[in-house]
């Protein structure tokens, strides 16, 4: 026993009568390993996977160092500590359906842990992990129970004696240190790479006097497992081999909330300082009883308590690292699961922003992320709320009908999901065919994906439910290759083609294309130069036919070509961009000898980058007689086009950045950059950009060009990039473990920082200009903006300029001219149409400044107009004034004013006007409060003039019929109208002169 390690660990011991809060234990922790230990304190990954599609959130310690185990990269430090969020919901590890009803399941949990990447190995981790537990934090030596890996005859591995004997010399007796099988003892990370023994150590809580033994590993909550450390010291490869590590890793865990739990003295996690105070929340928000600690049914009080307690943990931790609902219907469900308990239980709703509050205060202290998007988690959170209450409202009744016959349905996560009852009546169409096999089709799952809309989880509820096997990750993997050849605009068939293709270069150990060199370019004078490069053919693919290098594999070796034909030529090194990261691929040109070979499209599939376009020089039949396999070659890209590229993407980073600056909450769901136009989707749940801050944006994007500052770009690995502050990831994207690229645009107001695959300019100023092309949406939470920048931008800005000094030059035309408002309406439609005609071409922001100043001169000639009418009119009915009474007959329908405005105009005494036009007649009377009386008001004054024109009588709806009445547009004819309206008007006038009273 290595007598000088012992002395160390001892001299750490901490006394037992410390009272243990969860901060101190974390710290202890992590103080221990770093302090005493000189390991190197790594902080949290997000529980968001950065390499690993395979997982939807990072649901162990060693995740982040994944990438160390499978030596893609070195490790940061030899010796590492620390503690990792980790998410439990899905798969292999899914703790969601026993939250709330046991005392220490978690959807959300921190791993403490110790690493070392080929530093000390087991004698060293299995001291520290024992001093740690036993001298510092006080547990007694005879409640441990330790476990190692006890061999496997099939693999030939042999029982590891090694560890066996380090416990035992440690002092663990030896009828606590028990032999287990692969099952429990050894760890790998999937079907193949590294992997190994692991010994664990448990602890019975109750600290039996006699044996405990025969309990251990069996499922008994008060023996449990409390520390798991991996000696990583073999690979399993592919056949199913294992074979021994040059190098040898620990890899540790412990679960933190057990470890709490156990020093505080409690019996359940819930009973900590770790969820008390989000009990004391909910009691105080939702007026409850308070939390008592009690396990009974799914509906009691308690359960409740720990189902949001928990829940609003993960919820908060996986928003606050980059999580979005709708790529992650897990997330979701468990935030809908959230809103119905706090409903069903307490009778609450919008409880979630509230302990969102309290997560930030017990957890930002080591988590600091949860205390700076605190803002943007609440207001992700409020918009699932009212998204989830709205589709409640108004879907699912159908739905409800069918679960009464099949509870099962119940189940289903994603019930308001728009297609789910047109998915579930088509599957029920089909089922019976589908027992037969007992399997759900991948057409199948296709159509339910595609033309339904159900995500991969609904998905495989339904086939559960339907007793149908369904191969989730396969759906995934061609649900993938269907949209990247929606993305590369490669049919199915083509795509079926291409795959095969590339299985025959690996299968003949074709060396992958090098295409660093897209990333060689230089700014020389007033422009990017990118130097062209020598290649060398290595096949080449025509007619549906691919040509090797080894030619007993070639196909179609004797090929014959014409000059519509495409060719694509995969090179092993090229300096074209392929289309990646939303950036369209590089055109350029292939010198072959004395061919000239035009590219059109390029595409990277598994690391060979094929070059698709056409000869222009060739007459010839026999393709092999003038380009082979293994010709030099010389590549040059389009300039002016990548040039562009690079300036679009440049200024898709400052958008997304100022974006993010603007809005509460935003996400980018996609990005298309072009050579002249760049376009941005992104949720914003809910938020949307007024005119003000769109203006903003694109003030600050020019301020970022004005400063002419760098933009820097630097390649890092995972753990790299890990170690990085304030770096922008898109959701759901998976990135690989080396040659990360990360850009980074600095200023005082405004901080870019993406990883990207992209290619960018060298400095802001190189972008010229930018503008906005235009915005819309789709939805309540999903909108796209599409800009401009360089050249085109300032050719947009002054098509623009031309419009404003068009609309300009109109309004000073007003100040002098008098327009009738008909040929102003002409003349701005006409406007109107120019601008709506140049679309894109004309800035965003210059088109609805434009066009709402062609909306308020219109309305300013339509006033004058109306004025101008109003007035003249006035003065005729004045023209025909009595003494007491107006009774006048207008010939020409008013253009703007209503017969309710002329009568208004003379409020003060009774007035009768009619409107003789095209052969119909109206008519409308008022008549003041003070003069209205049973003989004369304005129901009897208009009755005089129905019964002369046989019409109706129009109640106004709102309006005393005393005092306001109207008669309905009567057709009357050429010939008798003249006769009836005086008629009319001189019994209107004598009813009036005579039973009016006179003051």
């Amino acid at each position: 026993m290595n007598v000088t390690l012992l002395n160390r660990l001892y001299s750490s011991n901490t006394s037992n009568s410390i009272k243990w809060n969860s901060r101190l234990i974390r710290n202890e922790f992590l103080n221990y390993f770093k302090d005493n230990l000189e390991h190197t304190f790594i902080r949290s990954s997000p529980v968001t996977p950065l390499n690993d599609s395979s997982i939807p959130f990072v649901n162990a310690g060693m995740n982040q160092f994944k990438g160390i185990f499978l030596n893609y990269y070195d490790p940061p430090a030899t010796k590492v500590t620390n503690s990792q969020k980790c998410i439990r919901i899905s798969g292999k590890h899914n703790d969601l359906s026993i939250v709330g009803n046991d005392t220490y399941h978690h959807t959300f949990f921190e791993m403490l842990g110790n690493w070392s990447f080929g530093d000390y190995f087991k004698e060293e981790a299995c001291l520290y992990a024992w001093n740690l537990l036993t001298k510092h934090y006080g547990i007694k030596e005879s409640s441990l129970y330790v476990t190692y890996f006890g061999g496997n005859k099939q693999l030939a591995l042999e029982p590891d004696l090694e560890c066996r004997d380090i416990w035992l010399n440690i002092g663990v007796t030896k009828d606590k240190v028990l032999p287990f099988n692969i099952q429990d003892n050894f760890w790998e990370m999937g079907v193949c790479g590294p992997c190994g023994p692991c010994t664990e150590i448990h602890i019975d809580h109750k600290n039996h006097v006699s044996s405990q033994s025969m309990r251990v590993n069996r499922g008994y909550s008060d023996l449990t497992e409390l520390w798991n450390i991996v000696f990583i010291q073999y690979e399993r490869l592919m056949d199913g081999t294992i074979i021994p590590l040059s190098k040898h890793h620990v890899d540790t865990g412990m679960g933190f909330e057990r470890l709490v739990a156990l020093l505080q003295g409690k019996s359940s996690n819930y009973d900590t300082d770790l969820f008390k105070p989000l009990f004391e929340t909910i009691q105080k928000y939702t007026k409850a009883p308070g939390y008592t600690g009690q396990f009974f049914n799914d509906n009691d009080i308690d359960n409740g308590y720990r189902i949001i307690a928990d829940h609003s943990r993960m919820i908060t931790v996986a928003l606050a690292d980059g999580m979005i609902p709708e790529e992650n219907p897990k997330l979701r469900k468990i935030i809908r699961k959230v809103i119905d308990t706090s409903e069903k239980i307490f009778k609450t709703e919008n409880i979630l922003p509230e302990l969102s509050y309290t997560v930030a205060d017990t957890l930002g202290d080591v988590y600091p992320e949860l205390q700076t998007s605190l803002k943007k988690v609440q207001k992700i959170v409020e918009f699932e709320e009212d998204l989830f209450k709205r589709l409640r409202k108004n879907s699912g009744k159908e739905w409800k009908k069918i679960i009464e016959n099949r509870p099962e349905l119940a189940s289903v996560t994603d019930w308001m999901a728009p297609g789910l009852l047109n998915a579930y009546k088509y599957l029920q169409t089909i089922v019976k065919d589908l027992k037969a096999t007992k399997t759900l089709p991948g057409n199948v799952a296709f159509k339910l994906y595609d033309t339904y809309g159900l995500n991969a989880e609904t998905i495989t509820e339904l086939a559960e439910i339907e007793s149908l096997q369904f191969d989730k990750e396969i759906f995934q993997n061609e649900l993938q290759n269907v949209k990247y050849q929606s993305k590369m605009g490669v049919d199915k068939s083509t795509d079926i083609v291409l795959k095969r293709f590339i299985n025959l270069l690996e299968k003949n150990d074709v060396a992958e294309t090098d295409d660093t060199f897209k990333y060689e370019y230089v700014f020389v004078g007033n422009n990017y130069e990118f130097p062209p490069i020598e290649s060398k053919i290595v096949a080449i693919i025509v007619n549906d036919n691919l040509i090797l290098n080894n030619t007993s594999n070639a196909i179609n070796k004797k090929i014959t070509l014409n000059k519509k034909d495409e060719i694509g030529i995969i090179l092993d090194k090229t300096n074209c961009y392929s289309l990646e990261g939303g950036q369209a691929s590089d055109h350029g040109t292939v010198f072959i000898n004395d061919l000239i070979f035009d590219i059109n499209n390029v595409q990277k599939r598994n690391g060979y980058v094929i070059h698709f376009g056409k000869l222009v020089n060739v007459d010839c039949k026999d393709l092999n007689t003038k380009m082979k396999i293994g010709d030099n070659c010389m590549v040059s890209i389009n300039s002016d086009r990548r040039k562009g590229l690079m300036q679009h993407h440049t200024a898709a980073h400052l958008l997304n950045a100022t974006m993010k600056q603007t809005l509460q909450a935003v996400y980018s769901r996609n990005s298309v950059i072009l050579p002249h136009t760049l376009r941005y989707q992104f949720i914003s749940f809910g938020d949307k950009l007024s005119f003000e801050q769109i203006e903003q944006i694109e003030k600050s994007i020019n301020d970022v060009i004005e400063a002419n500052v760098f933009v820097r770009t630097k390649m890092l690995n995972s753990s790299e990039l890990l170690a990085e502050d304030f770096v922008t990831l898109t959701p759901g994207e998976v990135y690989p473990y080396t040659d990360i690229q990360v850009v980074e645009i600095d200023t005082t107001d405004l901080k870019s920082k993406e990883a990207c695959c992209g290619t960018h300019i060298h400095k802001t100023g190189m972008l010229e200009h930018f503008c906005f092309l235009n915005y819309h949406s789709k939805g309540v939470a999903n909108f796209t903006v599409k800009g401009a920048v360089g050249k085109f931008a300032r050719s947009v800005r002054m098509t623009g300029e031309n419009m404003q000094q068009k609309i300009l030059n109109l309004k000073n035309k007003l100040k002098y001219e008098k327009f009738e408002y008909e040929t102003f309406q002409s003349m701005s439609k006409k406007i109107i149409n120019e601008i709506n005609d140049l679309n894109e071409k004309v800035p965003y922001l210059i088109k609805i400044e434009c066009l709402k100043q062609i909306e308020d001169l219109n309305k300013d000639v339509w006033i004058q107009a109306k004025e101008a009418e109003k007035s003249a009119i006035i003065l005729e009915v004045k023209d025909r004034q009595s003494d007491f009474f107006i009774v006048h007959c207008l010939y020409n329908n008013p253009a703007y004013i209503s017969l309710q405005e002329i009568t208004s105009s003379f409020s003060n005494i009774p007035t009768l006007i009619m409107i003789c036009y095209n052969g119909t007649i109206k008519a409308r009377c008022s008549v003041p409060q003070e003069v209205a009386c049973n003989t004369f008001n304005a129901q009897t004054w208009m009755k005089i003039i129905l019964e002369i024109f046989n019409a109706e009588y129009v109640p106004v709806k709102g309006s005393n019929p005393l005092l306001v009445a109207n008669m309905k547009s009567t057709n009357v004819s050429n010939l008798s109208s003249e006769d009836l309206l005086l008629n009319a008007i001189n019994a209107a006038k004598k009813f009036a002169s005579t039973s009016i009273k006179r003051v």
